[in-house]
């Protein structure tokens, strides 16, 4: 839809057209021949049939000479349908009276005038940019050409029959859902092109061609004036909707053309399973006196996005009791080789930075974009509690000619203390951080979450895919994790699926679960519900209702959990 300004006019008896808000800068070579236009379609020009241009104004840096004036149909026809000789103009605005006034048929035109400048920058322009009130052509070089703002023209209407309660509505954009949206709110504008001021107007709408809902604004709108508004709709399931907003109403009444009154836009609802879970693996020691930092920064990062940042904590590089064996193949040793010093992280293994001053922006900037596969797994026990049975699922949306993807699983362990922490914010002559200027140096008052107790089958991972993968198709892997003997407490255990692309490194998304409890007696510690009938859940872990089909997730009555395929 058009993007137009108008300046105020006459109520009743005239309106003034125009692009840009007014005349801020010249634009031109000096000893030159210009032709600048503006386009007025018809989508604007309809409502005034039957009226008359009778004015044009045409703002200026610098003296022209050797001007006319011209109304074409199009900027880029060959012949004028008007043309009129006016001579020099002066810097400034010039008001010329057309000789014979220009009957508005309601079909698009063009308004021009042809001029020779002497000095540099003669051509009046607003900075405001519309492609349509930016037509140029270059005598002096034989070539169209744009300023880049808008040209400083107007075109003054008058006539009886103007129409009187009349908005044209301006073009909405399209808007897509944050993941966690129940509902969007898109904006947009109405003008007043009508001969009477507005106290009133109401707009429909309608999503997807679904029930019409009513907007109604008061308002006080003056002649070519323009007015603001807000339609706030649901977010719907993922995929593309296409939203309606149309003027009802102008001032109690039926809006005097509706060919301009309407507007489109579409909503994207994006599929949550696709939504970036962020991996963050962070090196840090016991020995590593600025270290703290880091663990509040991650505690602080698991506090404002406790579903989609996922921290884990190596510990390494020395005498540190929670540093896993360099020796065995589920070490994290290649990470901790690759890091300069403590505390640091890798983001996604794509970002590094500080994991208390940059961790916020990192995190920031991996989220900003979709993750290019969808990643669930579950976890649970063997019999013996030796082992956990991984099972891990992912896709993607569309097909990707060459997916080359690994898998690999990160076990965590919460929960831990009794171990010392160099603490180098003791006594607070570091600053203060958190509480730790009030903890010693070293300090055993704190306990350990998300600590490293291995990566498996190793730090890269196993592949599990290469070529091509279809979008949809859902790929499975199995796992058997075998417990280190560094486990502490089976309770606090936390498995992280990493789907890693292979040539970059990159982690590509990820899912952390966290095993049902084991007791000692080898039985799952579940909650029965008496009577609960099984809820359903998409893979992406929505609930869904019995009618809906392809593979979901069951939750029994006993804490069972089970997959299956809805015909």
């Amino acid at each position: 839809m058009l993007s137009l300004l108008l300046a105020a006019g006459t109520a009743f008896s005239q309106v003034v057209w125009r692009y840009g808000a007014d005349m801020d800068s010249g634009w031109g070579d000096g000893g030159s021949v210009y032709t600048p236009y503006v386009e007025f379609p018809a989508v604007f020009a309809a409502p005034y049939a039957g009226c008359q241009l009778t004015h044009i104004r045409i703002g200026l840096k610098a003296q022209a000479t050797n001007v006319y004036v011209y109304v074409k149909q199009a900027a880029h026809d060959a012949q004028p349908i008007y043309r009129q000789k006016i001579g020099t103009l002066e810097a400034g605005w010039n008001d010329i009276v057309l000789d014979t006034p220009y009957e508005l048929t309601g079909e698009g035109l063009a308004i021009g005038y042809k001029a020779s400048f002497t000095a540099a920058g003669g051509i009046g322009i607003s900075k405001e940019k519309y492609s349509d009130g930016d037509i140029v052509y270059y005598n002096s070089q034989n070539r169209w050409t744009s300023t880049g703002g808008s040209i400083a023209l107007q075109a003054v209407v008058e006539g009886d029959a103007l129409p009187q309660n009349e908005l044209m509505m301006a073009r909405l954009q399209n808007m897509t859902a944050a993941f966690e949206a129940d509902s969007v709110t898109f904006r947009g504008t109405v003008r007043n092109v009508g001969g009477n001021s507005v106290e009133s107007y109401s707009l429909a709408y309608s999503l997807d061609g679904g029930e019409t809902q009513m907007l109604d604004v008061a308002c006080q709108l003056d002649v070519n004036a323009t007015d603001s508004f807000a339609v706030n709709v649901p977010a719907m399931v993922a995929g593309q909707h296409l939203l309606r907003v149309w003027v009802a109403l102008v001032n109690g009444q039926a809006d005097a053309y509706s060919a301009n009154n309407e507007a489109t836009a579409t909503l994207t609802v994006k599929d949550p399973a696709f939504q970036r879970r962020v991996v963050c693996e962070e090196f840090t020691g016991t020995w590593c006196g600025w270290c703290p930092r880091g663990m509040v920064g991650l505690e602080l990062m698991k506090e404002q996005h406790p579903v989609m940042f996922i921290p884990v904590s190596i510990h390494g590089s020395g005498n540190d009791p929670l540093e896993i064996d360099a020796q065995l193949p589920y070490t994290y040793q290649p990470f901790i080789a690759s890091m300069a010093g403590a505390p640091s992280c890798l983001v996604d293994r794509k970002l590094s930075g500080d994991p208390f001053y940059d961790i916020q922006n990192l995190y920031t900037m991996e989220q900003a974009a979709d993750a290019a596969a969808a990643v669930s797994t579950t976890a649970q026990w063997q019999a013996d509690g030796s082992a956990l049975d991984v099972h891990t699922e992912y896709h993607t949306a569309a097909d990707v000619a060459q997916a080359d993807y690994n898998l690999a699983f990160v076990l965590t362990e919460d929960s831990l203390t009794g171990y010392s922490q160099a603490n180098y914010y003791s006594g607070g002559g570091n600053g203060e951080l958190y509480g730790w200027e009030k903890k010693g140096n070293p300090t055993q008052d704190f306990v350990y979450q998300d600590v490293a107790r291995g990566i498996f089958p190793s730090f890269e991972g196993e592949q599990v895919h290469s070529g091509r993968l279809e979008g949809g198709d859902m790929q499975a892997y199995d796992y058997v994790l075998t417990l280190p003997a560094t486990i502490a407490d089976r309770a606090q255990l936390k498995v992280t699926a990493l789907l890693i692309d292979r040539h970059t490194g990159y982690i590509v998304n990820a899912c952390r679960t966290q095993p049902s409890v084991y007791s000692e007696t080898g039985v799952r510690v579940v909650r029965r519900v008496s009577g609960e009938q099984p809820r359903s859940y998409s893979l992406s872990g929505q609930r869904i209702t019995n009618g809906r089909q392809g593979l979901c997730v069951e939750v029994m009555a006993d804490g069972r959990v089970r997959k299956t395929i809805r015909p």
